[in-house]
């Protein structure tokens, strides 16, 4: 019996020490980073300012009509080491977030204002896709394909999560006609015709 007494205490010290140890790990973002992350700033220089973001507003408008702020890392240091980050985006009537993946993250959309349609595309090419509003939450699991519509009157808005610091982007659009990758290869890989992809470079500024 004593020894499990023992035990016990010595296993929730050993916790709640652990836990005191690592309370927070505000990045230092002068220090830059490393593969592991940013470095922790001195527990004795981390204020309370540090742990708010005051940025999160609407943005400018983008070619899409929507504008997308974002609360990552690199802007938030208090995010470094908790696997999390956050944007919003403010979509005009009939605006649209393209076609685009996250490698390396899953993204949980809370709508805030307004009708969105949102879906995304399954490994096996299953689309699925549901119109939500405020008070519904659409979770899209990493690395698939995904978009969102404005399908309702007047703007919408709606905040996102990610269980990563900095997650990576990659548009469809963009991957395809805003490079300098050869018309011709593009013509071939998505059978759109010369004039189509002329077109659509010229849209997205590519080349090529």
């Amino acid at each position: 019996m004593m020894f499990r007494a023992f035990f016990l205490f010595a296993f929730l010290l050993s916790t709640t020490s652990h836990v005191s140890a690592i309370d927070f790990c505000v990045a230092d973002l002068k220090a830059g980073e490393t593969p592991a992350g940013y470095p922790c700033k001195a527990p004795t220089t981390v204020k309370v300012d540090d742990f708010v973001f005051s940025k999160y507003l609407p943005g400018k408008n983008n070619i899409f009509n929507f504008s997308f702020t974002r609360a990552i890392v690199d802007d938030f240091p208090a995010l470094n080491g908790l696997h999390l980050s956050m944007a919003r985006f403010d979509i005009e009537e009939g605006g649209i977030v393209p076609m685009h993946t996250h490698a390396d993250a899953t993204e949980v959309i809370v709508v805030s204002h307004g009708n969105l349609t949102a879906g995304f595309i399954s490994s096996d090419n299953t689309p699925f896709v549901k119109t939500i509003s405020e008070g519904n939450i659409f979770v899209i699991p990493k690395g698939l394909l995904h978009f969102v519509l404005n399908v309702g009157k007047g703007k919408a808005s709606a905040n996102v999560i990610f269980d990563s610091v900095r997650p990576s982007v990659q548009l469809f659009n963009l991957a395809l006609f805003g490079n300098n990758l050869d018309s011709a290869i593009v013509e071939k890989t998505t059978f759109l015709d010369p004039a189509q992809v002329k077109k659509l470079k010229g849209r997205f500024k590519g080349s090529g």
